[in-house]
């Protein structure tokens, strides 16, 4: 069995952020859990001696930008940069493969206006996150298939309010056997439902916030993440099988039946019965 944490970063303004990108790390639990957790929790005891150890974690932009513990009035950024780049580290202390799902949110937003114009901007967010963490969860598949063939991956998020049901409505459309499609894209390797937690209840899930951070900053083009991310970049998987498309799920009681009153081309009302999605 393996573990996948994944976390995303560039949702804010596309101004600030035009990238987006949706990072996991494979885990292999029985083997380097442990070991993961003991790293942190020393390196947090080695910075934050006072702090509860168990609760602590490292968020790649409040050490970048100097808030929170690593309150840049009390961590210069030389220092910050250095607890940042010892973090980056860890995929290779730990042979931990780092899936990635990357997008152009400018580029995606506007070919996304092009064919479905006036698209609603939540929408279109839903859309590009989407994307990225299904292209995300190809490479996972495609690293099973070739490195842990016999073996099961269970995919621990964070948790997402705004994505939650859409992003469980996806997964159920790959993992499910019952569903008979020919060529979008299906895991099989890939098993149970999307768990999603807080960083600070599931600890590892701090590995994918380095990692998307490092790699969106990277993608927009700033080097003052290089030696992050040349310390990550042998770990990267990227490659997929190449899919037709998804299958998106959408449960019974999401949808209601509503009648639209419209006058036909003679003038007479005429009653039209459809569905509308809830939400």
């Amino acid at each position: 069995m393996r573990l996948v944490y994944l976390d995303e970063a560039g949702v804010s303004n596309p101004a600030q952020e035009p990238v987006l990108v949706v990072a996991g790390v494979i885990v292999d639990p029985d083997r380097q859990w442990k070991e993961l957790e003991a790293y942190f929790r020393e390196m947090a005891l080695a910075l934050f001696p006072d702090d509860d150890l168990y609760r602590f974690v490292f968020h790649a932009k409040d050490i970048f930008h100097g808030n929170g513990p690593f309150d840049r009035a009390r961590w210069t950024r030389k220092e910050r940069m250095r607890v940042l780049t010892q973090l980056a580290q860890v995929p290779r202390l730990f042979d931990l493969p780092i899936v990635v799902g990357e997008l152009d949110r400018i580029k995606t937003q506007q070919e996304l206006e092009r064919v479905s114009p006036g698209i609603p901007t939540k929408s279109a967010h839903n859309f590009i996150h989407t994307h990225a963490f299904i292209n995300a969860i190809q490479c996972v598949q495609f690293w099973m298939e070739r490195n842990a063939p016999a073996e099961n991956a269970m995919l621990i998020a964070e948790d997402t309010p705004v994505l939650k049901k859409t992003l469980r409505n996806v997964h159920e459309g790959y993992t499910d056997p019952t569903l008979e499609t020919e060529s979008a894209f299906k895991a099989p390797n890939i098993i149970d439902a999307v768990h999603f937690a807080q960083k600070d209840e599931s600890l590892l899930l701090q590995i994918a916030d380095h990692c998307a951070f490092i790699i969106k900053r990277k993608l927009m083009g700033k080097t003052d993440v290089d030696e992050c991310y040349g310390a990550i970049k042998p770990y990267i998987q990227r490659s997929f099988k190449p899919v037709k498309g998804f299958v998106y799920r959408v449960h019974v009681s999401e949808v209601e039946l509503v009648t639209d009153e419209e006058d036909d081309q003679a003038g007479a009302d005429a009653s039209r019965t459809k569905v509308r999605r809830i939400g």
